[in-house]
């Protein structure tokens, strides 16, 4: 499989895992605060003060995001620069997390540190992907 083959795929898998947070921390905030992922209730697990402004913020973030990531995996020469600024936000996202997660039970705990990671890595595989030389 061609580098760029494998850039775009990990590119389509970030979009499609981060379009379900942002659209619903974008429309639908409140639910997102309280109930996300799946009534989860991750973000408020602790006793967190509801902020509209920034959840909507935080989802208007990813859903730019995503357009420049799809973007991305559909033109050639932007994919490298789209997997920096993914491994930016998913590391520090992950590192975050990894240090705050007291509140949660042992399934919690994977599922978030699992999701969590799955960012980083496919931004990653698109950073270090074989490429043939110039």
């Amino acid at each position: 499989m061609s580098a760029r083959r494998i850039e775009q795929i990990a590119l389509a898998l970030i979009a499609v895992f981060m379009l379900p947070a942002g659209l619903q921390a974008a429309f639908a905030p409140r639910t997102f605060f309280v109930d996300f992922p799946l009534g989860r209730g991750w973000i408020a697990h602790d006793g967190d003060l509801y902020n509209e402004h920034l959840v909507r913020d935080v989802g208007a973030l990813f859903l730019a995001l995503i357009v420049v990531t799809l973007w991305a995996a559909l033109r050639e020469g932007l994919g490298r620069a789209v997997a920096a600024a993914w491994l930016v936000q998913g590391v520090l996202h992950l590192v975050y997390h990894i240090g705050n997660l007291g509140a949660f039970g042992t399934a919690d705990k994977v599922g978030l540190i699992g999701s969590l990671a799955a960012i980083p890595v496919l931004a990653g595989v698109t950073l270090w992907a074989p490429r043939s030389p110039s």
